[in-house]
Formats: structure tokens, sequence, C-alpha cells
């Protein structure tokens, strides 16, 4: 694949353009893009349920926030898009931490995207990017040490926006790390061979590269934040001694 258009570890912003109304105002971090297809989840659209109740219909000694039975901080170095009549429901401005969010209309399991380095995968990399000892994405060094006759390794997590798990094990372990910046997601969008080559070209979405900071950050301001910053992008690139405000102070309308 032309390395142009995979979107591995990129932000999708749905622009006007966009017909299925399933995605409006969405933002989709595209966590796998391949020849066979691409695999995503949206990022700003928050469901009613928590994940905490749903354990707890099965589990009702469990509590969120509680210290994880085994801790392994020491061994691993929120809201939804304006209401409208494709999104009509209303709910507490307050999102709870392990509130569930919605990543699209194709049915799949429980997913986390967080921020701990090594529970789960990493999102954004690729076969081309990936360590050669580890496809997950860590790199490996050997260091000659002058009391280790066979040297001393070391590893260096890559550097992605996120990591993801279906793990039944990490979600718990997860909803109970106070640490973590965190998304507890059901639901998925998915394209097929080619797909999402067509639609972006035929300009159903703007593309940037994903960062930590716009996954976790409150769900009202993400859609706009990026379109602002793909703006600016497109400008830049046609008059690059023009200077621009930051993507941080937002649309003025007052201002053509």
């Amino acid at each position: 694949m032309n390395t142009s258009t995979n979107c591995t570890g990129r932000f999708l912003i749905a622009s006007p353009y966009l017909h299925d109304g399933n995605f409006f105002r969405s933002v989709v971090l595209i966590v796998r893009h391949t020849e066979e297809g691409a695999f995503g989840v949206v990022i700003n659209r928050v469901g009613p349920q928590r994940f905490g109740d749903i354990i707890e219909m099965s589990d009702p000694t469990w509590q969120a926030g509680a210290q994880p039975e085994i801790d392994l901080s020491s061994t691993l170095s929120s809201e939804s898009p304006g209401d409208s009549a494709d999104n009509p429901a209303q709910l507490d401005p307050q999102i709870h931490p392990d509130q569930i969010y919605l990543g699209g209309p194709v049915n799949g399991p429980m997913l986390a995207l967080h921020n701990i380095a090594g529970i789960g995968d990493p999102c954004g990399v690729d076969g081309t990017e990936a360590g050669e000892n580890d496809p997950a994405g860590s790199t490996t060094q050997l260091h000659d040490h002058p009391a280790e006759p066979w040297g001393s390794m070391s590893i260096q997590w890559a550097d992605v926006p996120a990591w993801v798990t279906a793990d039944e094990d990490h979600l718990r372990l997860l909803a109970r790390r106070d640490d973590a910046k965190l998304r507890f997601i059901v639901g998925y969008a998915g394209w097929g061979p080619m797909q999402l080559e067509n639609e972006l070209e035929e300009g159903g979405w703007l593309v940037t590269p994903a960062d930590t900071e716009s996954i976790f950050a409150p769900c009202e301001e993400i859609w706009e934040k990026l379109v602002h910053r793909c703006g600016q992008a497109i400008l830049k690139d046609l008059t690059p001694d023009v200077s621009f405000p930051s993507e941080q102070q937002g649309f003025d309308p007052g201002v053509n």
C-alpha cells in the first residue's frame, strides 16, 4: 500500500461531504489500515452506560477505582458531539471516567483505548514502523555491560498515541487505575478493500495524525479542534509566509 494513503495511526474527521449519518461530526481513530481494509473507532460519541454498571450485574463486589489485585505499575513504563437528529441522546455533562463510548455501527467486543504502555496493542503501528523483534511496536537494543558477559538489553516502547485491548482482565485492571487516560468503547468502524480510499477521494474525510491529547479530550471539543487544525494545515501549504492563530484559539466567526 502507498504510505501516502495509509491512515494507520491517524484521525479521520467527518466532512460535510460525508453522506453517512452514522458519522455526523465524528472523529475516528484508525487503528489499522492495510490492503485488506481499515479498522477504527469513533472517539467522540458517548453512550448511556458505564463499564462499572455492567460489571456490577455479574459481580456485586466490584468497586471501580479500588486498588487492583495485581499492581503492574512498577513493571509497565469525556462527552459526545453536539446533539442533533443523528445523535439525540441527552446526557449528564459530567461524564464518568468509565462511561462507555460508541465506536461505530459495526458490532464487536468492548475495547479500551488507554495510555498505559504495554497493556494490549499499540494503535497506529504498522509492519514498517514496528520493531524487527516485536511486531507489536517495541524495539530492543543490546548494550555492552561490564558486569554481564552477554551484555544487557533495553526495551523502548513505540511512540504511539494510545494502546488498545479487548482482554477482560485488562479492562477490569484499567477501570481500577486512576492514573490512566481511558476510553471504554463498544462497536467499531470498518472498511473493506479500497472502500476507505474511495471515501477519501470523494472528500468524505479530513485526515490528520492522531495525538494522545485529542483522543482523551472532552468530546464536544474534538471535532471542531481537528477541523480547525486541518484547515490551518491546508492554508499553510497554500500561503507558507502567512501566520495563523493556534488551534487552541478556536474559531472566530468575525474573522474572514
